[in-house]
């Protein structure tokens, strides 16, 4: 089965994207379950995880399991061959440890062996990891030619990578009593980590039109996103002394670099990330306790990141999909939505891509406010005819039950779009 029937016309509009560009609508992505096509659930994301060789059970599972997903707009299907945030620290030499839902990084190192323990890696056959990813990818790779992406594997920021080996205390006392001890750790993580992500890569080209990674983002050319979450625990200071290096190099290493930028602690560094001419655009994530992407409350980072004229990255939850499109530029914007049916994908997604744009729940709402009145199908029916639109059997009923979702929340106020976020499921 083809996955993706305009796989060609959506490469074509992430090529523009990447350089802030737009060819005919905006950039969007999107997911749904495949209409009059068994639903067989979403796949193992943890699979290699849960058995570090397993890919052909894998890819059999992926590739079962997506012939009933849609991928709507530029989402084009990529299979992630995820062993955890940060596998670069087991090529390092630790031993992962799954549990708990994801991948653990863990090997105790005292800071007199460190650099030692790292220098004596080698990128290798004998090297168990190392071997493994090679082995993987080019499985993967191979058996995907022409039908959908393989995306390089996570392989870490890299203080990331060193914490696990010295745990983040350890590394901000370094910091501030032995600074070179850390300098050439990193330059050791760095110098190995660019010529796993070439190898791999390399491998990746020979079977793939593109590249990929687990933000799930097309790209005709080399990318990659670039993080380091330990650097919340930084100051402005350091992150320029001990970070943004580092992020700089890896950049300048790649056609293309989004920065991920994880938790509202990491936002002090937007600034230094935007100036940077190597980086192409931000994934900001608010984290867990925090309003969503796309909420109002974000706007200004947003807006910030755009008139540096850098790309974005995004997941908001379905009902600010359009909200999104409405308040931000377009160019450079690349927004994803998770949508239960194709009913609610067409009444969430924007005009431009032939969607509704979530406006008649707005509509209905104020004209239920108008004349007074309560939401019965009765209502409904009035309301459709009283205002001359046509839609069909199947967005009547998601119209019908996203306003009862939302009145039942005990707020009709949809004039201010912005306060959308509130109604999340």
């Amino acid at each position: 089965m083809i996955l993706k029937e305009d796989m060609e016309e959506a490469k074509e509009r992430m090529k523009a994207w990447w350089d802030h560009e737009i060819i005919d609508r905006p950039v969007i992505a999107y997911f749904h379950p495949r209409p009059k096509v068994p639903f067989k659930g979403i796949f193992s994301f943890w699979c290699l995880a849960k058995n570090y060789d397993a890919i052909e059970e894998c890819l059999n599972d992926y590739e079962t399991k997506t012939e009933g997903i849609y991928f709507g707009g530029e989402n084009i299907p990529v299979y992630f061959p995820n062993y955890g945030p940060g596998i670069m620290a087991a090529v390092l030499g630790v031993e992962p440890e799954f549990k708990a839902s994801t991948m653990w990084f863990d090997k105790p190192t005292d800071l007199k062996d460190i650099v030692s323990t790292l220098e004596n890696v080698k990128l290798n056959k004998s090297n168990e990891w190392y071997s493994r990813l090679i082995r993987i990818t080019e499985y993967a790779a191979k058996r995907a030619k022409g039908k959908y992406q393989v995306a390089m594997t996570d392989l870490g920021g890299v203080l990331d990578i060193l914490s696990s080996f010295l745990g983040p205390e350890t590394i901000v006392i370094a910091i501030r009593e032995q600074p070179e001890i850390i300098n050439t750790c990193r330059a050791i993580i760095l110098e190995k980590l660019l010529k796993t992500y070439d190898v791999l890569q390399n491998i990746i080209d020979k079977y793939s039109d593109g590249c990929s990674s687990w933000q799930f983002v097309w790209c005709h050319k080399h990318w990659y996103p670039i993080q380091c979450d330990i650097s919340a625990m930084f100051s402005p200071k350091w992150f320029k002394q001990f970070v943004l290096p580092d992020i700089i190099e890896q950049a300048e290493n790649l056609d293309y670099a989004i920065y991920h930028l994880d938790g509202p602690f990491a936002l002090k560094f937007l600034d230094d990330l935007l100036a940077a001419p190597a980086i192409t655009g931000i994934q900001w994530v608010p984290g867990a306790g925090q309003p969503p992407d796309g909420a109002e409350k974000w706007m200004p980072v947003y807006k910030k990141i755009q008139k540096a004229e850098k790309n974005i990255v995004m997941d908001p939850p379905p009902k600010l999909v359009p909200h999104v499109y409405k308040v931000l530029d377009s160019k450079g914007l690349f927004a994803r939505g998770i949508f239960l049916t194709d009913s609610i994908a067409q009444f969430y997604l924007p005009t431009f891509i032939k969607g509704y744009g979530g406006e008649l729940v707005q509509k209905l709402i104020s004209w239920l406010k108008e004349h007074k009145l309560s939401l019965t199908r009765d209502n409904l029916k009035t309301f459709l005819s009283e205002k001359n639109i046509e839609v069909s059997k199947a967005i009547r009923r998601t119209l019908y039950q996203e306003t009862k979702n939302i009145l039942a929340k005990g707020d009709s106020d949809l004039y201010n779009i912005s306060r959308a976020a509130s109604f999340i499921e």
